[in-house]
């Protein structure tokens, strides 16, 4: 059993040096009210504040199943994860079931009433916050996918958009929104990401095709269609900006 493995996909699937996975099931802790190995069909099942824990993550879920044939785990109801790195950041995060493929070390993530919410803290102290309806994660591409109302919040910036896209290469998302239903013919909304902040002592509001996020230095790259405005706090007027593609 290796629930470690949905731990690390949860972290923005930061790469490990090959056995590193095992040396952090290390000392770990596995809790549940109930459990029960289900022989016939190849299971074992977890009731009741399940947990995974060791020095450095704590993964816990109301309901745990691993299929053993498949090496699936299916977690339900309740699911966070808190994930601490060597270099004194972490992250926390909430969703309401989600599932792990060893074999494929893949994972999906889903909400429930609420949307997925997440929280990164730098080693500096800097939060970033984000939250969407679903994450699939792919290990071996060291990438997750945010699908469905995406947001991301810093301490001076909020970004709105259907999808991003994280890619730990160059620790950046890629923000873009879903094309619209070609089955609305020509009336479809095509809309587009928007940034609303603070930069410089001057507000913005600034939207583009695409936007690309830096997660460490916070920088912001547009692509296609720029537009927005700039203004002084006190500036009852703000300046315009338009960019052709």
């Amino acid at each position: 059993m290796k629930p470690v493995y949905l731990v690390l996909m949860l972290a923005f699937v930061v790469p490990f040096p090959a056995g590193a996975a095992d040396d952090l099931l290390m000392d770990s802790a596995v809790k549940s009210e109930s459990w029960k190995m289900d022989r016939i069909n190849d299971r074992e099942i977890f009731d009741g504040a399940v947990s995974f824990r060791n020095a450095v993550y704590n993964l816990s879920t109301d309901h745990a199943v691993y299929e053993r044939r498949t090496r699936t785990w299916t977690l339900r109801g309740a699911v966070y994860c808190l994930r601490k790195f060597r270099d004194a950041s972490s992250l926390e995060l909430y969703c309401d079931n989600g599932k792990y493929f060893e074999n494929l070390e893949k994972a999906e993530l889903y909400r429930g009433t609420e949307p997925i919410r997440m929280k990164y803290i730098s080693a500096d102290g800097k939060p970033l916050k984000g939250r969407c309806d679903r994450i699939n994660g792919d290990h071996a591409k060291a990438a997750m996918d945010f699908l469905g109302n995406f947001y991301l919040q810093t301490e001076k910036m909020e970004i709105f958009s259907d999808n991003g896209f994280y890619s730990d290469t160059d620790r950046s998302f890629l923000i873009y929104n879903a094309i619209p239903d070609p089955s609305l013919g020509k009336a479809a909304p095509r809309s587009a990401p928007v940034a609303v902040g603070t930069r410089d002592g001057r507000d913005f509001a600034m939207t583009s095709e695409k936007m690309k996020f830096f997660r460490d230095t916070g920088d912001v790259k547009m692509y296609n269609n720029v537009a927005g405005w700039v203004k002084a706090a006190d500036d009852k007027s703000p300046i315009k900006i338009k960019l052709a593609k």
